[in-house]
């Protein structure tokens, strides 16, 4: 289509062109005005950020001055050697920064005023004396000075910062003072972490006669040093010409005691770059300029071909659909009911579009749950529960992280110990995909995983997310990255879990736990079939554990129980045998030489009446009441008991309660455990000629109400073969014992819901500590 030279667009697009050049040129002067305001803005936030970094630099110096003196100060007494105290003090702040403190003099002064003390660099010795030792005491006093911590004063033109530490008793009280100069050399170290340019310079500026400093009158214009000087300016900004350079310059003025000026530390941030800034900063705006108007003038001239360009590019779109192909979107063209039918096309293609896409989410998380429910299956089919449980839960947390299996990221188990109430660290299985390294998150999040896992305890006495799952026994999720949860211990928000849920183990005796599966730097969510599936393993899981536990706690009873029954039925004719015997030998009417020959077998009936009456205790089956019992009574009164036994064997024994040790158990149960125990340590004490020992200690931990029995004896310990089978009936090193003392203090001690062990070094000495639950109102 060709257009007439007197046309009216061609005049719209003249008029329209103009316009835009003159707008144009407009915007670009206010633009570049304000990126010129900015700019400065920036330099100088920047330079207030700076100085604020400098001050905090310069407050926490003699912060971190105080605490590393109070530190110190706490080791010696009030009434040893003051110089020797100031001596050993420089030399430890020395070990511990000698950078810091290489210049500071430590003194020690009296609340009198004197000087009873001083050692430290050379040249700042001498800085304290008589004449203003004053001046420290009525400083240290003032709310300013605890506001503070230290303040300022002038010696000799030079300045000096000091820490004042008051120590001491209700009677006397010393004053240890560090002095610290300020100068070029301690600006110089406050300036660590500002990240200065090459450009940047910094300035210590002293009010004094220092020959070695720059003189604050001298460096700033007099002006400036006037308003300074008499009204007391913490800070102070200002341009200023360094040389010949131009910089933005933050000052940081020194007050001292007295109020009065002192100094400034001078931070100059170089304005060179800005001025490059600005000009390049024209330049771009120029050549913007240039190109809106180039390209404004070139859409104008092609406006009237595009208005009729709507309709065949509408008609294409409908051929399009109408093929079945995608469209991922087209814009509003046209006016008119050409922009209405453009916008209802436009509508259209996007439910056409969300309507694909969820399909395809859809299928996507049908194949996802398939898999899963498919490695589910395989995962329960491939474990072998009637095998050892642990190599069983390690499989399980294994097949969370196969690729083959359910292809989570990383996974960790953590074990509950009935012993310290906490759930702890034991295996870790990583998806082998992220073996190598990841772009999301740190190194030591997947290389060093296992070794913190390892590390972490988790308290299951608290409202923590994994104890939360342990004892409620459900799986727990969440879709989030795990540092705003409380799971228990700092060490798990550092590892960064992400999308994660926690597995519970119940009914696996003491593998029981949880475990801890994330989506590790995958932006994979947990949704609801997910759980589902989740919860399906779960329960198909801790039936199995528990099937297994039950068969074992069966195995145990029926065990115990027929050793019961047959020590019960063995001895008792065994008894009857003795006690025959035994009236045969007491008889006077037998003739004197069956009595002869039946008092040789005499001590072997005496030894078997012994060990019958032993097994016939432990075989009574009696009915046991569980009730409050108090273990330091049962202690006390066994050790009453036995007190003619200690006498005679010349054994000492020590009962320290820092407790009553209240439980909920059998006090005849409890009775047993605290005589076989003593026994055992009398008996380990008789081949040791002297110093013989039984300490006995019973104690309460604060942190999860346990608690705990300790009998130690220095008697003849036990080899590692010796305490492998201490537990198992029947097996004794002795000839005097049948072997089934210690079976039955486990299994009492078991009952009662508590651990015991046992630690000892052949030779040397054996350990018996017993943990129980401490008894509580409500149970």
């Amino acid at each position: 289509m060709r257009i007439r030279k007197d046309s009216l667009l061609i005049k719209i697009i003249f008029y329209n062109d103009i316009a835009i050049f003159l707008t144009s040129i407009l915007i670009a002067i206010v633009v570049i005005l304000t990126s010129f305001q900015d700019m400065e803005q920036r330099i100088e936030d920047t330079t207030k950020n700076k100085m604020n970094l400098l001050m905090g630099n310069y407050k926490s110096y003699f912060g971190e001055i105080r605490n590393d003196v109070y530190k110190e100060i706490g080791k010696y007494r009030i009434n040893e050697g003051n110089q020797e105290v100031a001596e050993k003090i420089k030399d430890n702040l020395l070990k511990e920064d000698f950078r810091n403190y290489y210049n500071s003099v430590v003194t020690i002064i009296s609340s009198e005023g004197e000087l009873l003390g001083e050692y430290g660099h050379k040249g700042n010795l001498g800085t304290l004396n008589k004449d203003n030792i004053h001046i420290l005491l009525e400083t240290s006093s003032k709310k300013e000075f605890e506001e503070m911590g230290f303040y300022l004063a002038q010696v000799d033109n030079k300045i000096y910062g000091r820490v004042v530490i008051p120590y001491g008793n209700e009677i006397t009280t010393y004053y240890l003072v560090v002095s610290i100069p300020i100068n070029r050399d301690f600006l110089t170290s406050l300036t660590d972490g500002l990240e200065l340019s090459s450009k940047d310079r910094v300035y210590f500026v002293t009010n004094s006669r220092d020959e070695d400093e720059l003189q604050a009158k001298f460096f700033f214009s007099s002006r400036t040093y006037k308003e300074i000087s008499e009204k007391d300016y913490k800070n102070y900004y200002l341009n200023k010409k360094i040389n010949g350079l131009s910089y933005y310059v933050g000052i940081y003025n020194l007050i001292g005691y007295n109020d009065s000026y002192l100094g400034s530390f001078v931070l100059s941030l170089s304005k060179e770059s800005l001025t490059e800034e600005k000009l390049m900063t024209s330049i771009y705006i120029g050549i913007l300029v240039l190109l809106i108007m180039i390209i404004s003038s070139t859409i104008s001239s092609k406006v009237f071909r595009k208005l009729l360009m709507p309709l065949t590019q509408i008609a294409d779109l409908a051929d399009q659909i109408s093929k079945g192909e995608k469209v991922e979107d087209i814009k509003v063209i046209g006016q008119g009911e050409i922009r209405t039918l453009s916008i209802s096309f436009k509508e259209m293609i996007e439910k056409l579009n969300i309507a694909q896409e969820d399909l395809t989410i859809q299928n996507k998380e049908l194949v996802r749950n398939i898999e899963r429910i498919e490695a589910i299956d395989k995962l329960l089919m491939g474990m072998n529960i009637e095998q050892d449980t642990f190599k069983t839960i390690k499989k399980l947390v294994s097949g969370f992280t196969s690729e083959v299996g359910l292809g989570y990221s990383r996974a960790m188990y953590f074990r509950y110990s009935r012993e310290n109430d906490y759930l702890i660290g034991e295996e870790v299985t990583i998806n082998r995909s992220l073996k190598e390294e990841s772009k999301k998150g740190f190194k030591f999040q997947l290389k060093n995983l296992k070794e913190l896992v390892l590390f972490a305890k988790v308290p299951v006495n608290n409202d923590n997310l994994l104890a939360k799952s342990f004892k409620e026994q459900k799986i727990i999720y969440k879709n989030d990255v795990g540092y705003k949860y409380d799971l228990g211990n700092d060490v798990l928000k550092a590892i960064g879990l992400k999308n994660f849920f926690i597995f519970p183990i119940h009914g696996a005796g003491k593998f029981s736990g949880v475990v801890v599966v994330d989506n590790y730097a995958k932006d994979i969510r947990i949704n609801q079939e997910e759980l589902e599936l989740l919860n399906l393993l779960s329960m198909n899981f801790s039936i199995g554990i528990n099937n297994k536990e039950t068969i074992l706690d069966t195995l145990e009873s029926e065990r115990v129980l027929t050793i019961e029954k047959l020590a019960t039925r063995f001895l008792k004719l065994r008894g009857e045998v003795v006690e025959k015997l035994l009236q045969c030998v007491d008889s006077e009417n037998s003739g004197e030489k069956i009595i002869e020959e039946l008092t040789t077998i005499k001590p072997y009936l005496a030894r078997i009446k012994e060990d019958n009456e032993s097994l016939k205790i432990y075989s009574k089956e009696l009915e046991d009441k569980y009730e409050r019992v108090s273990l330091d009574k049962i202690i006390n009164e066994t050790i009453a008991n036995y007190s003619q036994k200690f006498k005679s064997e010349n054994i000492s024994i020590s009962f320290f309660n820092a407790t009553t040790g209240s439980v909920l158990g059998s006090r005849r149960k409890l009775e047993k455990v605290v005589k076989e125990l003593i026994d055992n340590a009398c008996n380990a004490l008789l081949d040791k000629r002297s110093n013989r020992r039984i300490d006995i200690i019973l104690s309460k931990r604060k942190i999860n109400e346990k608690i705990e029995l300790k009998i130690i004896d220095n008697g003849i310990g036990m080899s590692p073969k010796q305490l492998a089978d201490i537990y198992e009936p029947f097996i004794s090193y002795s000839p005097q014992t049948l072997g089934l003392g210690l079976f039955f203090v486990h299994k009492i001690i078991k009952d009662h819901g508590g651990v015991i062990k046992h630690f000892s070094e052949e030779g040397k000495s054996t350990e018996v500590k017993i943990t129980l639950n401490a008894y509580k109102e409500e149970v």
